[in-house]
């Protein structure tokens, strides 16, 4: 999964890319057109667990891939900033709630619903240039009498999408059949990208009613002090927890951010298991198993028999794929089934 941290200059995007993923990028640096890259092993107690039962010669997290989208989302001119946006999997919103005197708000001061909402507009302004130019294309050649019936359909979907961004909307309040959906899937519209929300708050505004006041009016949005968290980051491990408990916080954001983007996205886990390796593997929630399968390997989806399934509940009860046979809990599915968050599967193909 990779997921693309957005905002408005000055909203401490940067900052949040450290406080994240533990990074030690320079914060502030103006004209930066480079992209920040760095991947986060996603923490699953679960995957602990097994590691210990099976003493694996390896263990393998599922990864995010967090991108510091460089400059202002605002600034949809600058093709780089727009290029990278396309090519994540989701969007991180940063919402600045932070008051810093010598880093002055580009738009006068803080004000987080419209600076959401200027971010969401940054999006219909990058889709709308998009849309224009491919619509301006597929008419001229409609009209000359050379355009296939392929291109009237995208013609169609892509002019349904205009007039939603047009009235400032996003083009996921559009509604598209499957084949529609397909006919535009290849132009990665930014407003069909799912997204989360992140507050950017000062040390002493992260229990605030304002705080929470904000959070609850922001789509999918949780608060954090970027600024502070990139500092403890920077700290030994035995002395984060000094800082932490001073601050009144439970632990770093990066593992409720994380909980928060797999329920918003609507992704699970499952594992596979053996002494060679244990591995969590991350996919979309109601994907069945024969497409679950193909995460692993293509071969497998399309030589797939059936899945042997047990959950991780069952085997942690049982404490053994033995004691788990013996309860019953062993399953062979074929692939429709539904794999569910937890399930342990090990995939028959020929």
């Amino acid at each position: 999964m990779k997921l693309g941290i957005i905002g408005l200059e000055q909203s401490g995007k940067t900052t949040v890319f450290n406080a994240l993923t533990g990074a030690d990028k320079e914060v502030g640096t103006f004209g930066r057109i480079e992209a920040h890259i760095s991947m986060v092993k996603v923490p699953d107690e679960r995957l602990n667990w097994l590691t210990q039962l099976y003493k694996p010669k390896k263990t393998i997290y599922a990864d995010i891939e967090f991108v510091d989208i460089p400059g202002s989302i605002n600034d949809s001119s600058d093709a780089k900033i727009i290029a990278a946006a396309h090519e994540v999997d989701a969007l991180v919103f940063v919402v600045r709630a932070f008051e810093n005197p010598h880093v002055p708000h580009p738009l006068g001061g803080n004000d987080t619903l419209r600076d959401f909402g200027q971010i969401k507009l940054g999006l219909i302004v990058a889709d709308m240039s998009i849309s224009e130019k491919r619509i301006e294309k597929l008419r001229k050649s409609i009209d000359k009498g050379a355009g296939t019936q392929e291109e009237k359909l995208e013609l169609s979907v892509l002019e349904k999408i205009m007039e939603k961004l047009e009235n400032e909307r996003p083009a996921s309040e559009t509604k598209l059949s499957e084949q529609e959906e397909k006919a535009i899937r290849s132009f990665q519209f930014l407003t069909l990208k799912p997204y989360l929300t992140l507050l950017n708050v000062s040390d002493n505004a992260l229990h605030t009613e304002q705080t929470a006041g904000s959070v609850s009016q922001l789509p999918n949005c949780m608060a954090m002090c970027a600024n502070i968290e990139m500092e403890i980051r920077r700290l030994d491990k035995n002395d984060r927890k000094v800082f932490l408990d001073d601050l009144g916080i439970k632990e770093l954001s990066l593992n409720s951010f994380i909980r928060n983007a797999y329920k918003t996205l609507g992704l699970i886990s499952f594992f596979t298991v053996g002494e060679d390796e244990v591995r969590a593997w991350t996919i979309n929630a109601g994907m069945t198993a024969a497409a679950a399968a193909g995460k692993i390997h293509s071969d497998m989806e399309r030589g797939f028999i059936r899945a042997e399934v047990f959950s991780y509940e069952d085997l942690k009860t049982a404490g053994s794929e033995r004691e788990v046979r013996n309860a019953g809990h062993f399953r062979l599915e074929g692939k429709d089934y539904i794999v569910k968050d937890g399930d342990i599967i090990s995939i028959r193909f020929a």
